[in-house]
């Protein structure tokens, strides 16, 4: 009896060890996802604001559009 005991356990360690293991993956992935989410809306932000700036766009602010042409360089 103490030996269905003893491999009874061990499954249940094992059970438990592979839901530990799946729970930490998730929570990985989730913390990927964000990082990603917020990169990737950064980088969209940039290239809004770069063409923005190289086509002139924007023209109604005045001279804050001509100091930033000043120092990005442009085509």
């Amino acid at each position: 009896m103490g030996k269905r005991n003893r491999n009874g356990q061990a499954k249940q360690d094992k059970r438990a060890g592979k839901v530990e293991k799946l729970t930490a993956k998730a929570a990985l992935a989730r913390a990927k996802s964000q990082k990603r989410k917020w990169l990737f809306a950064i980088l969209v932000a940039g290239i809004i604001l770069y063409l923005l700036i190289s086509k002139g766009g924007l023209s109604g602010i005045g001279g804050l559009l001509e100091r930033f042409r000043a120092v990005v360089p442009g085509p």
